[in-house]
């Protein structure tokens, strides 16, 4: 260790391991060609629901939803976060 010239003592850390790889999805990314495919396919496997009352209407939302984040997942990979990346600053 330095000597630090001051009347405290010094506090040694050691971290290890692996620091968390941060990974997100980007929609500018998204390959949109095969998004509507996958998209198509995965409405037209659905189910036959009566849209007629609530609770159809409901599962009907439900499965929209579920395939239209499916069809963004499978077509828009996860990518890490690129850090080092200085923001412009306006003055």
């Amino acid at each position: 260790m330095e000597p630090s010239l001051s009347d405290h003592r010094h506090i040694l850390f050691t971290l290890r391991g692996l620091a968390p790889v941060l990974r997100i999805r980007n929609p500018r990314g998204i390959n949109w060609g095969s998004f509507q495919g996958s998209l198509r396919e995965k409405l037209e496997r659905g189910p036959e629901m009566s849209m007629k009352d609530e609770v159809g209407l409901g599962l009907a939302i439900c499965w929209i939803q579920q395939a239209l984040v499916s069809a963004f997942e499978d077509n828009c990979p996860l990518r890490p976060i690129r850090k080092g990346r200085k923001s412009l600053r306006w003055t």
